[in-house]
């Protein structure tokens, strides 16, 4: 079967499992991932072995132009609100689930040595990986949601504030978590042999590459004259793609690149409305259709059986995590109550990202003892925190108010 049959006869299985997960009351992307689960190459032979590798430059650029949008939802307007408590939640969910994560599988593994077979070295190493990794939120899978539903409020707004910013702090605390261990067991890593090093680099540069591409949107539109919409796809299709492009080029980290350049258009663009008007009018649906799908494609549950006990327990103490955390920083600048209660829910899913943290190194010498483990324990919770996550944020988004249970009733 050709790549073009095999892509389009998913799509279309995918879109008509999304539409039935709606109509039982359940966001599409659940049928999107189960679909893409169903037919990966790590489940059954329906499909190449290799579409993987040759769909993953859709799979980025698809995941750009969600975190375009993420970027998109961060007006200072609607920011500065909220401002205090979106530091606070970011600071408190990110630094509870790296502390609880941590020392929870650093204490089973001391308690039940038979449980983790792994001497002290490699399991502090597991234990401080697996906590920085449980910081990182994926904005995709809730955003999905609120566009879906069409939710609208403090909420909602502090959730994707917060599913950005922590995302940043994740990458940096998983480069500062390496610098740790590559101070204790040898060893260099990075592009400038020094992960703490390479981490801020891509990022300031991640940052810079999104001001820039940004900033050059409306002089390039005054020059076409831009006026339709047809042109207008064109302009936005081709400059967010040369964005990621340009930050794989330079290693730069592209989700910053495009979330960034998402932020800077809606602040400072004055074509912002027509730009992010035409992406959810044209495009929403079927990158998120088409990301997804990829998603559930990329992951291998046969590694997952190997490893069921730590993966529990990292879903189990992360979910309490970023509950206490989000709930403490909330707290911590006497937020609205709703706030405080409901926005842990948007928190819980997890996805590209922190697959991509942990593959980046997975063939490193330092970490052969317990790479395969830690990749299938972060294969296992994404499939678990993307399938969870939706429904979590679907739930506390109708608690707070900001979403009308009349609209996901089943019809």
């Amino acid at each position: 079967m050709n790549i073009l049959l095999t892509i389009g006869l998913i799509l279309i299985i995918g879109y008509t499992a999304g539409w039935a997960f709606d109509k039982m009351g359940l966001p599409r992307i659940i049928g999107y991932i189960a679909t893409g689960i169903l037919f990966s190459p790590n489940t059954f032979d329906f499909v190449p072995a290799d579409i993987m590798e040759r769909t993953f430059p859709l799979m980025e650029v698809c995941l750009a132009f969600i975190t375009f949008e993420v970027g998109g939802a961060l007006r200072w307007s609607k920011v500065k609100k909220h401002e205090k408590e979106i530091i606070s939640i970011t600071m408190m969910a990110s630094m509870v689930p790296l502390f609880l994560v941590a020392g929870g599988v650093l204490g089973i593994g001391l308690v039940f040595p038979s449980s983790l077979p792994f001497d002290t070295t490699a399991l502090l190493m597991l234990a401080l990986l697996l906590g920085a990794v449980a910081i990182p939120t994926e904005p995709a899978a809730t955003f999905a949601v609120m566009h879906q539903y069409k939710a609208k409020g403090k909420v909602s707004d502090t959730i994707l504030g917060v599913a950005a910013l922590d995302d940043v702090l994740g990458v940096l605390m998983f480069s500062l978590t390496i610098t740790v261990i590559f101070f204790f067991a040898g060893g260099e890593a990075g592009l400038f042999g020094n992960p703490a090093l390479n981490g801020l680099y891509e990022i300031v540069i991640a940052i810079l590459i999104g001001i820039v591409v940004a900033l050059f949107i409306d002089p390039i539109a005054k020059f076409f004259k831009v006026e339709g919409e047809g042109q207008w796809v064109v302009i936005i299709f081709s400059l967010i793609i040369f964005c990621v492009g340009l930050a794989k080029a330079i290693h730069a980290d592209l989700l910053l690149a495009t979330m960034t350049m998402g932020i800077v258009v809606v602040n400072k663009s004055g074509n912002q409305k027509v730009i992010f008007e035409i992406i959810e009018r044209y495009t929403e649906d079927l990158i998120f259709l088409f990301f997804f799908l990829l998603s559930g494609m990329q992951l291998n549950i046969s590694t997952i059986p190997q490893a069921t006990l730590l993966i529990v327990l990292f879903v189990i103490l992360r979910t309490v995590a970023k509950f206490l955390g989000a709930g403490l920083g909330a707290k911590i600048v006497s937020a609205k109550p709703a706030i405080q209660k409901y926005t842990a829910g948007g928190l819980l899913p997890q996805g590209g990202i922190v697959i991509g943290l942990v593959l980046s190194i997975y063939q490193q010498d330092t970490f052969t003892a317990i790479s395969d483990l830690l990749l299938a324990v972060i294969m296992g919770a994404v499939v678990i925190h993307e399938l969870l996550g939706p429904v979590a944020a679907k739930y506390s988004l109708i608690k707070a108010g900001e979403i009308d249970p009349e609209k996901t009733e089943i019809s």
